[in-house]
């Protein structure tokens, strides 16, 4: 099953605002939005719940949309005019081409129209000499290894089509140069894109390895395991393209007086390869669906441990915060979007990344407590209350467990099992800021939406002059959430064991 709509979920971990003082009083707001921006990073399949693109789309010539014929033009005539080398400083002629070539891209950008060159005469003119000198041989080496570098902050949004970028621009580039070198000198261009490949392939593993061992807390064993299924689905998309090499050959053949440029247009030639053909069923023990999956829960776990990391979290809210991560991988396990060997992965994980959050949220409550306020009492900010955590996320687990993966129902119960929790939490750490009347207030108001909460003049006031659309309560935002979570896996699932 395709899963594909999932990147346009929202993450439930940065939607929803906690709306009470979270590890302690004196939070830092700017550390708060660092946070968030950390776990946003952002395709196909299970990818990119509440992610940003941290990736270098414009570095990439046909990444995503139908690369023409014109486009490869186009992206030829950038490159040759746009590109400004320090050495040609010294050259008043190519200085003043170079910013007139600058100046009408800009006019085009802006759709200003001003009797000046249109893009498509340009354009048209440009391929004119293409078509009359051809291009030749020889790889960009610098533009490749930017491209490929690009992908080392892959999101699982853009798993899937990264590595068929990837796999596709090393096949095209390695073809482009055994039709035009020989002998010594063709070995060492081999020996050259070898290694920018293995760089780049080296990049995208070894961060997205990282993603899933610092949050969800992988073995060393099991993230070995998913950087050699890595290795393997790129092995195969090689091989993939490669059977599609000759199909794509002989269709450029078939553009006329354009083939005398495009046969060397080597990331024309991906483009093509990738529309034509995809690698099939993969032998590796994790496929790209299982990768995404689970960076996709390793995203939403970071959300959290940047959250705990600047007091943004606390026991109560990474109870229910990380039990809606869980909840969202045992439906994913359920409806089998995931294989067996990532379903193990993901539970055997569980524990150590409930550690993590746990462990920062501690390191920042001793912090705080190291430099608390004139006036602030030893034990303001008291050590994690590992029991108020474990109570909540397992009520939450329970519930779902035995309703049939009503989240809703779940977070009810995590809410209800926190006014107990966080009460003891209170008698056995009477100073702490985040119990006692701030925690209570909390629980009170979760269902309320903030209009049904106390409502002040000045209040009043800056909601008319923002003319601010009602806001939901916290619990109407996690129902959302799982709403459109379910919408996008495709619905109800019983996940009863």
């Amino acid at each position: 099953m395709n899963i594909s709509s999932l990147g346009n979920v929202p993450n439930i971990t940065n939607q929803i605002t906690t709306g009470a003082p979270q590890a302690g009083f004196r939070c830092d707001p700017s550390a708060a939005a660092r946070s968030a921006g950390k776990s946003v990073a952002p395709g196909t399949d299970i990818s990119g719940i509440g992610t940003l693109k941290s990736i270098d789309e414009a570095a990439r010539q046909g990444y995503r949309e139908d690369f023409s014929i014109r486009d490869a033009a186009e992206s030829l005539w950038r490159k040759e005019t746009q590109t400004f080398h320090l050495k040609d400083l010294d050259d008043p002629e190519k200085s003043k081409e170079f910013l007139e070539n600058w100046r009408l891209q800009a006019r085009w950008d802006l759709g200003i129209q001003d009797g000046g060159p249109t893009k498509d005469e340009v354009i048209s003119a440009y391929i004119d000499t293409l078509r009359q000198n051809g291009l030749d041989g020889a790889v960009d080496w610098n533009g490749l290894a930017h491209e490929l570098k690009s992908f080392q902050a892959t999101s699982p949004e853009e798993l899937e089509d990264g590595l068929n970028y990837m796999a596709s621009r090393y096949v095209a580039a390695l073809d482009k140069l055994e039709r035009n070198y020989s002998g010594e000198e063709l070995t060492a261009q081999r020996a050259k894109l070898e290694e920018v490949y293995q760089t780049g392939k080296s990049g995208v593993i070894d961060g997205y390895t990282r993603l899933l061992q610092d949050n969800l807390g992988i073995s060393d064993s099991d993230a070995q395991a998913v950087r050699d299924s890595f290795s393997s689905i790129l092995t195969e998309k090689e091989n993939a393209y490669r059977g599609a090499l000759k199909q794509v050959n002989e269709a450029m053949e078939q553009t006329g007086p354009d083939s005398v440029w495009l046969k060397n247009h080597d990331a024309y030639i991906a483009s093509q390869l990738r529309a034509a053909c995809k690698a099939g069923e993969s032998t590796a023990r994790y496929s790209v669906q299982d990768l995404t999956a689970a960076g996709q829960i390793a995203q939403d776990y970071r959300a959290e441990i940047d959250g705990a990391s600047s007091c943004g979290r606390n026991e109560v809210t990474l109870g229910l915060n990380l039990a809606m991560a869980d909840m969202k991988a045992e439906t994913m396990i359920s409806k089998g979007l995931v294989s067996d060997s990532m379903a193990a992965l993901l539970r055997s994980s569980r524990a150590q990344g409930h550690e993590n959050a746990l462990a920062a949220l501690n390191h920042a409550l001793a912090q705080r407590e190291s430099h608390w306020a004139a006036g602030e009492p030893k034990g303001t900010y008291a050590p994690v209350d590992s029991a108020v955590f474990r109570g909540i996320y397992d009520a939450v687990m329970s519930a779902c467990r035995q309703n049939g993966g009503d989240a809703a129902k779940a977070i009810q119960a995590g809410a209800s099992a926190g006014e107990k929790l966080t009460a003891q939490a209170a008698s056995r750490a009477p100073k702490a800021a985040r119990w006692g009347i701030s925690m209570k207030h909390y629980l009170q108001e979760f269902y309320k939406a903030p209009e049904e909460q106390e409502v002040t003049l000045l209040g009043l006031k800056i909601k008319y002059l923002t003319n601010q659309k009602p806001r939901t309560s916290t619990y109407q935002k996690y129902v959302n959430s799982w709403q459109d979570f379910l919408s996008s896996i495709g619905g109800w699932v019983d996940i009863r064991a």
